[in-house]
């Protein structure tokens, strides 16, 4: 609790009838409006110095008691409002609703509950109710809606109301925003605060508003608006408690706790900030500092399951899902119906795989509060999944869309089984076994998996055993390489679990890239201008701060710098220190080594020193290209040599001046060859050359672009194409079965695949083309069939041969291919 001095103080000079300089207006209502927009403005230091030696008047009872209670001043508040409650005056409705608002903040639910049914008895009985019994109105249906969530819709009716009567009510504008925030409803959150910042230019509360729905909807301006919010309205605790889950989402604990403290200090009832103190502790393994914290709170909060629920999604948010399920399941203890304690208890067991514990428990939580969108979203998408279908392959169990299921787990299965031995072997670890991999036909299924909601902008995400992804016809096919990510997603499985979940996310996340990139040519973030030319203008972040490229992202681009910032990191310790360091790196983590320690034990050298050695690794490695790539300062690329050379070689092909531009594109790519853009000097020279006739050429460049990209899936196919056209079936197989992990839809690509296998002599990759056909559910099934049996046959395998030959005879009897390879196979015994 803040010390009582100034309260004190300005008590007895109101007693001595003194006027402090400075306090303000003189006449009440212009007193009145100063204090109230102090308030509304989330500044109850400023409120009560306004009223100076007025402080004391019963006319302001209530107003003094709103800002203590703003302050985290339990006791006094109540006081004040209890009494202002009882009075004649015209804020008795306000006082009361806000003292039920108290009371349940700190846990005195049934007081709560009761103060609140007073006041919506008192006012629904009223005619004549003034804008601010609105708004009081609206308050108490807010408490009333913990028991009754129906009135949560009539605490938004009684807000409306209030506006509709007196259009400066900021309050009732910024009192709509956070119960459309509370429900999930960002959109008309949003307009709320804007609303109220209509009616109050610069209120910090509505920027702050708009800040956490930009958050909310992952919008990168978010991070910054909130750091706005801090620097130009210090005051604001909940500015600090969001600051302090910021940083500690950057995996940054000491600049956490700072902003918690300094949020506790100006609410000592801020439940968030006392959770991210919690959540800090536990993630550094202090218990004692979690326990301390504990009983801070229960001295003042009867039944903290809210605290216990942020601390979860904390937790959880650093991938720590056991964890976060103990302590939801301890909030679900100390108040069994909390919706919020069962919805982090029942997230988390989804994640980590018990599925119809999960299911039941966000069942109790959404008929708790069936406004929540969360739950409804996810208990909907279980509904969904239910018709999935399972497929179990060696150590991988598959859950995808039942007509897509066998051609992905045909692919998976084998890719993901190849995976799980070398990386095993890598980190001499292996995860708990079987890994379920959920495949999800649209991209919103998989945000809902995920977090809940629509519009995570990733791929896939790794719960540890259990991975969840994007199937390939969630997206529009070149968009993206599903054998690559379901290889990084496995990857964080043995990181996530060699560490007991304590591996940092610049780690886990480089170390997947990393992997990806030795899996196969192409795989994996790669160089692009846009790292180059950050790397130049230097803003690639600090090792110290390298987290924040990931959650706190500075522009559009600056999580894609920190993927493949921190895989080349991974990389170089691993070329400089070797696999070992690697290994020793992980193991400090797992023992609880913080960053600086967990390096100097793997590498016997300091972060600091590190991070010069690398940076000058980087600066080597990158040398040619950093002479001709413009710098990226202030997220403005200057003008470069190489942009100037491309643009000139794009111009002289557009004006069929095509030697020309060729000569051109060489040029930017002797200066770059590595460029893996989309469109790159390689490209170009691709396509020029092809359409010059030159297929050797050509192929040459497609193959550097599809070395480099793993999701170009023109320059696959175009490569396949000409490479059959040179005789060279085995390459123009690669092509093709790299363009599958792209688009693995196209029966024309196994087609091919399968003629290009065949005339390889790579019978075994045939019938794998084949199969993939009949997955698909092609129109004429017994030719595919047959032509499976054919490939079965060429491979030596005569039964299986005959199986499918049978089968393809079932579907058309009288097809006199199929029987003629019957009497074939019965012949050869």
């Amino acid at each position: 609790m803040r010390p009582a001095v100034p309260l004190l103080r300005l008590t007895a000079l109101a007693l001595a009838g003194v006027t402090c300089a400075g306090q303000g207006p003189r006449d009440p209502a212009a007193l009145r409006r100063q204090v109230i927009h102090e308030l509304d403005r989330g500044n109850p230091d400023a409120a009560i110095a306004a009223l100076g030696a007025r402080a004391g008047d019963s006319t302001f009872r209530y107003l003094v008691g709103a800002a203590e209670a703003d302050r985290g001043h339990v006791a006094r508040a109540e006081s004040l409002l209890a009494v202002a409650a009882r009075g004649p005056g015209v804020d008795r409705w306000l006082a009361g609703a806000r003292r039920a608002e108290l009371l349940l903040a700190v846990g005195r639910r049934r007081e709560a509950i009761d103060a609140a049914e007073a006041v919506a008895s008192g006012l629904e009985r009223n005619d004549e109710n003034r804008p601010r019994d609105w708004l009081a109105l609206g308050i108490a249906y807010r408490v009333l809606g913990e028991d009754r969530p129906q009135q949560f819709k009539d605490a938004l009716a009684a807000f409306d109301r209030a506006l509709a009567g007196d259009s400066t009510l900021v309050e009732a504008d910024l009192r709509l925003g956070s119960l459309f925030l509370e429900k999930y409803q960002g959109p008309d959150a949003r307009t709320a605060f804007r609303e109220a910042l209509r009616r109050d230019p610069g209120n910090p509360r509505a920027q702050l508003g708009l800040a956490e729905v930009a958050l909310f909807e992952g919008d990168r301006d978010g991070y910054g608006l909130v750091e706005k919010v801090v620097k130009e309205a210090p005051t604001l605790a909940r500015a600090h408690a969001l600051m302090a889950r910021m940083e500690l989402d950057a995996e940054q604990s000491a600049p956490a706790i700072a902003a918690a403290g300094r949020a506790l200090a100006r609410d000592s009832t801020q439940l968030d900030a006392w959770a991210i103190v919690a959540a800090a502790a536990l993630l550094a393994g202090d218990s004692a500092g979690f326990r301390e914290t504990e009983r801070a709170v229960m001295t003042w909060h009867r039944a903290p399951a809210g605290f216990f629920a942020t601390i979860a999604e904390a937790v959880a948010r650093q991938r720590r899902y056991q964890l976060a399920a103990t302590v939801a399941r301890r909030g679900v203890e100390v108040e069994p119906g909390d919706p919020a304690a069962l919805t982090a208890l029942g997230a988390n067991e989804l994640r980590l795989g018990a599925i119809d514990s999960g299911r039941a428990h966000l069942t109790l939580a959404f008929e708790r509060d069936p406004y929540h969108v969360w739950n409804k979203n996810t208990l909907d998408l279980l509904d969904k999944t239910a018709q999935y279908r399972t497929v179990t392959s060696g150590r991988f169990v598959f859950v995808a869309p039942p007509d897509e299921a066998d051609l992905l787990a045909l692919h998976l299965g084998p890719l993901m089984e190849e995976a799980f031995d070398s990386l095993a072997a890598r980190y001499r670890y292996r995860p708990p076994t079987p890994v379920r991999l959920e495949l999800y036909r649209h991209h919103g299924d998989f945000s809902v998996r995920t977090v809940g909601l629509e519009g995570l902008g990733a791929l896939g995400v790794s719960f540890g055993s259990v991975l969840a992804m994007d199937a390939p016809s969630a997206r529009p096919p070149g968009e993206f390489n599903f054998a690559s990510t379901a290889w990084h997603e496995l990857t964080h499985a043995f990181t996530l679990g060699m560490t007991n979940h304590k591996v940092p996310r610049w780690l886990s996340e480089g170390l997947s890239v990393l992997e990806e990139r030795r899996a196969r040519p192409g795989w994996g973030a790669q160089a692009t201008v846009a790292f180059v030319s950050a790397l130049k203008g230097g803003q690639l972040r600090s090792f110290s701060r390298i987290n924040d490229g990931f959650v706190r992202p500075r522009h559009a681009g600056d999580v894609t710098l920190a993927y493949y910032q921190a895989s080349l990191l991974c990389e170089y310790l691993e070329a400089t220190f070797g696999i070992d360091a690697i290994r020793a790196l992980l193991a400090g983590y797992r023992d609880g080594l913080a960053t600086d320690q967990a390096i100097l034990a793997a590498t016997k050298t300091s972060i600091d020193a590190l991070s010069t050695q690398f940076d000058g690794w980087l600066r080597q490695r990158f040398a040619e290209p950093l002479k001709v790539v413009g710098a990226w300062r202030d997220s403005v690329v200057t003008p470069s040599e190489l942009e100037a050379t491309i643009e000139a070689g794009k111009k002289l092909q557009r004006d069929g001046r095509l030697g020309e531009a060729i000569a051109a594109f060489e040029r930017a790519d002797r200066a770059f060859p590595d460029m893996a853009d989309r469109n790159s000097p390689a490209w170009y020279l691709a396509e020029l050359y092809r359409a010059r006739g030159d297929a050797a050429k050509a192929v040459q460049y497609y193959a550097r672009v599809t070395r480099l990209s793993e999701s170009h899936l023109a320059a696959n196919r175009q490569e396949a194409a000409l490479r059959l056209q040179l005789n060279d079936p085995a390459g123009a197989l690669a092509a093709l079965e790299r363009a599958i992990w792209i688009q693995p839809y196209d029966i024309a690509m196994y087609q091919d695949a399968a003629t290009a296998a065949t005339a390889a002599g790579a019978h075994a990759r045939a019938v794998w083309a084949r199969k993939a056909i009949l997955a698909l559910h092609p129109s004429d099934r017994a030719g595919a069939l047959y032509e499976l049996a054919v490939a079965y046959r060429n491979a030596g395998d005569r039964a299986a041969a005959r199986r499918e030959v049978l089968k393809a005879l079932e579907e058309a009897p009288s097809f006199e291919k199929a029987q003629a390879l019957l009497l074939e196979l019965r012949r050869g015994g």
